[in-house]
C-alpha cells in the first residue's frame, strides 16, 4: 500500500504488519512481513458521540493556524474512511458514496477503512459489504477500539491480506440480534428473516476465515469476544500493527 500523508503537526509512525497465514488450500506456507508508512495528526482531542438516528455524527472540525480542519475531507483525499459509530442506513449511504467516489477518482488505487465500530443493521453493514466487494479497488480494514457484532463482518470482509488490528482492539461476532413485533404471521415472517440472515453471515465468516461452518456456528452461537492475536489466529484478520516511535 502506498504511503498516506496527512499533514499539520505531523507524528512519523511505522506501521509493520505480519500476515498469518490462512487455513485454506490458497495460503502460503510462510508468513509475510509488510511495511505501512504514514504520517497522522498528533494531540487531537477524542469525545465520544452517541448516533442517534436521523442524525449521525460528524466528525469534528480542528481548529490549526491556517483555519479549520475537516478531519474527514483530509481523510478522504489520502482515501481513508472511518466508521466510529454503530451502522444505520445513513451511515451506510455516507460510506458507500465515498467507496463509489474514490473509485470513480482512481480505480487501482486502495482504499483504507477504519473501524471503531459496535455493529448496527445487518442490511446496511450488508450494502457496506457488497459494494466493497464489487468495486475494483482492494479495500483494506483496520480496527481500532471494537469491531463488534456486523462490525467484525467489516473487518473479516476487507480484501484478503489487508486486514488487520491494533494490539489493542477487541473483536466480538454473535448471531444477529432481532426485535419481532406485530401480528403472529408477521412475527412468524421476521422471525425467518432474521434465522436466515444468522445462516448468511455464518457462511460468510467461513468464507472469510477458512474455518468450517460447523465452528463458526459454535463461535457464534453466543458473544464470543477474541482479542487481536485469537482473531489473528480464527482467520479474521490477517496481521497485527506495531507502531515504532
Amino acid at each position: 500500500m502506498a504511503p498516506m500523508a496527512i499533514s499539520s503537526t505531523p507524528l512519523s509512525l511505522t506501521i509493520a504488519a505480519t500476515s498469518h497465514p490462512s487455513s485454506s488450500s490458497s495460503s502460503s506456507s510462510s508468513p509475510r512481513r509488510n511495511a505501512v508508512n504514514f504520517t497522522i495528526s498528533c494531540s487531537l482531542n477524542h469525545r465520544v458521540i452517541e448516533a442517534k438516528k436521523g442524525n449521525p455524527p460528524i466528525m469534528p472540525a480542528v481548529v490549526t493556524p491556517g483555519g479549520p480542519l475537516d478531519l474527514s475531507s483530509v481523510l478522504f483525499r489520502n482515501r481513508i474512511i472511518f466508521i466510529g459509530q454503530p451502522v444505520n442506513s445513513q451511515v451506510a449511504q455516507r460510506v458507500i458514496s465515498q467507496l463509489l467516489t474514490l473509485t470513480a477518482v482512481d480505480e487501482d488505487a486502495d482504499i483504507l477503512m477504519y473501524l471503531n465500530c459496535p455493529g448496527g443493521s445487518t442490511y446496511s453493514i450488508f450494502a457496506i459489504y457488497d459494494c466493497m466487494s464489487w468495486i475494483k479497488p482492494k479495500v483494506g480494514t483496520v480496527c481500532f477500539g471494537v469491531a463488534a457484532s456486523q462490525g467484525a463482518l467489516l473487518l473479516a470482509g476487507g480484501e484478503k491480506g489487508m486486514r488487520y488490528a491494533m494490539p489493542n482492539a477487541r473483536i466480538m461476532i454473535h448471531q444477529p440480534q432481532s426485535g419481532c413485533g406485530g401480528h403472529v404471521e408477521d412475527v412468524r415472517r421476521q422471525v425467518n428473516e432474521a434465522v436466515q440472515s444468522r445462516h448468511k453471515i455464518d457462511k460468510m465468516f467461513a468464507a472469510f476465515t477458512g474455518q468450517p461452518l460447523e465452528k463458526v456456528q459454535q463461535y457464534t452461537e453466543r458473544d464470543r469476544f477474541l482479542s487481536a492475536s485469537e482473531a489473528l489466529e480464527f482467520g479474521l484478520i490477517d496481521g497485527l500493527l506495531e507502531t515504532e516511535y
